[in-house]
């Protein structure tokens, strides 16, 4: 049975390196694709004319969307393998964004807006199950909550990007070039490498495929707590995060003073995410995910009772800014965690579609946002997500100590656990 590579004492060998490097570096293109669409709202919105509920609308679609991508990408995976449907993913996305800068009307840009999304949900949860069989499971932990810390080198470049370069280039050229990373996939197409774990399944003849491949219940059960945590955190995340931008401006905010916010709440997501990074494979996953929801939902809970204090409280508002968006990168432990519940014959299905199904549940959180914010302000929005960090950093304990598992083993280990919890 193929095993994840051993990792050198000065840090990844070159297979492991080629395998981290195309999952990062396609992430950091995803999440920098998508937030920068939370700062090309705004001038999109005045172009077109748009209200807040169509605003909401991209929003949500790009949500729905992720989720599709990830379950559709992840059972290709599956079957083709992680390195090809990686390339088809980062593809998929890039000619999608670049596509909308010549979008004639808001209908088209949903259209187009979706169809990138399906490449965006599929990108990480292959990345990750492509960086989990390839990593030993001694460094699993960091490298994973390391590859999903690319998501504020994103963040920080969407929002220069937007707040810097879009007033100066406008919103269409802004898209043109965010559709750029096309060409990454060339290069990993030569430089990362397939899955050896995925490999020695196709040559055992083992079925690729849920239908077949003799599901238990308990298995069912996991993936289905797994959507359930990540329904709580991207639904969490979401709701306060997708309309700051939009907020920001109108309360008398430029553009560029709200991208100058999401930069901050970029800095403090890296330092959470470094921090989750670190104790993931000391503390194991369970407790990690717990410690930084619970962080999350004290700072999201200071957050809404200083909420009229944001833009006019000085600097020590930035405190439990600091704290809520530190704490709320428990999708930092889900990478690692997730690929290490499921087999290989349905791990990158079961993880991609369990991430992004998800996130794709955030589908609400920006109605109800464009709904709740010209009625009751922003402040209920920052409560409800603090609650929901709270719920989450509870469910984290119904999830086994996967720290430290052969994924390569995984086949004839957990698949016959009768629990779900360990």
């Amino acid at each position: 049975m193929a095993t994840a590579t051993t990792t050198p004492a000065g840090g990844l060998n070159a297979v492991q390196r080629g395998a981290f490097l195309g999952a990062l570096i396609g992430w950091i293109f995803d999440y920098y694709e998508v937030f920068l669409m939370t700062m090309l709202a705004v001038p999109v919105a005045v172009e077109f004319e748009l209200t807040t509920g169509q605003v909401g609308m991209i929003f949500s679609v790009q949500l729905l969307f992720l989720a599709v991508g990830g379950v559709v990408f992840g059972y290709l995976a599956d079957r083709m393998g992680r390195k090809r449907v990686l390339i088809y993913t980062i593809l998929i996305f890039s000619l999608g964004t670049m596509a909308r800068a010549a979008a004639p009307s808001y209908d088209v840009l949903l259209v187009l807006s979706a169809i990138s999304a399906l490449g965006i949900g599929g990108e990480y949860g292959v990345g990750q199950t492509l960086v989990t069989e390839t990593i030993d499971p001694q460094h699993r932990g960091f490298y994973s909550a390391f590859l999903y810390g690319g998501i504020y080198v994103g963040i920080i470049l969407g929002a220069l990007v937007g707040g810097y370069v879009t007033p100066l280039i406008g919103w269409r050229l802004t898209f043109l070039i965010a559709g750029l990373p096309v060409l990454f996939a060339l290069w990993v197409r030569r430089h990362t490498p397939e899955s050896e774990v995925w490999l020695e399944r196709t040559k055992a003849d083992v079925p690729n495929n849920f239908e077949q491949s003799g599901l238990s219940l308990h298995l069912v059960l996991r993936w289905l707590l797994c959507v359930f945590a990540a329904g709580l955190q991207f639904f969490a995340y979401y709701g306060v995060a997708s309309f700051l931008p939009t907020y920001l401006v109108q309360q008398g905010s430029t553009i560029t003073g709200a991208s100058t916010w999401l930069i901050f709440t970029a800095i403090a997501g890296a330092i959470g995410c470094t921090v989750g990074a670190l104790l993931s494979d000391r503390l194991g996953r369970r407790f990690t995910l717990s410690i930084l929801a619970g962080t999350a939902c004290i700072g999201g809970t200071w957050l809404a009772l200083s909420w009229d204090s944001l833009l006019t409280g000085g600097a020590w508002i930035l405190i439990p800014f600091f704290i809520l968006f530190a704490g709320s990168n428990g999708a930092a432990i889900f990478g690692v965690l997730f690929s290490e519940l499921f087999p290989a014959k349905i791990r990158a299905t079961a993880v991609s579609s369990a991430l992004q199904m998800g996130r794709g549940l955030s589908f609400f959180p920006p109605l109800i946002a464009a709904a709740l914010l010209p009625r009751v302000g922003y402040q209920p929005i920052v409560f409800l997500s603090a609650a929901l960090f709270g719920v989450l950093a509870v469910v984290a304990w119904l999830f086994p100590d996967t720290r430290g598992v052969d994924v390569a083993a995984v086949d004839g280990v957990l698949e016959h656990q009768p629990d779900v919890a360990a």
